[in-house]
């Protein structure tokens, strides 16, 4: 994967956990968890930086509205 493409993941990934906090989407139908698991084959440095943001999204926002 090239950094181009690494940056558009982190990206998509970001937008996407806006979205979840500004509850237009819910996680399940984000997709959110396939694109961690994708940055995380690529990228292990980078997965590591986004998963605590990605546990305090998850945990203090009420996705299931």
């Amino acid at each position: 994967m090239t950094e181009r493409e690494l940056l558009k993941l982190e990206g998509t990934i970001r937008r996407k956990m806006e979205d979840i906090k500004n509850q237009r989407v819910t996680l399940k139908d984000s997709g959110i968890g396939g694109l961690m698991n994708s940055l995380k084959k690529v990228d292990e440095a980078l997965y590591e930086k986004i998963l605590p943001e990605y546990k305090k999204m998850v945990a203090s926002y009420n996705i299931f509205k």
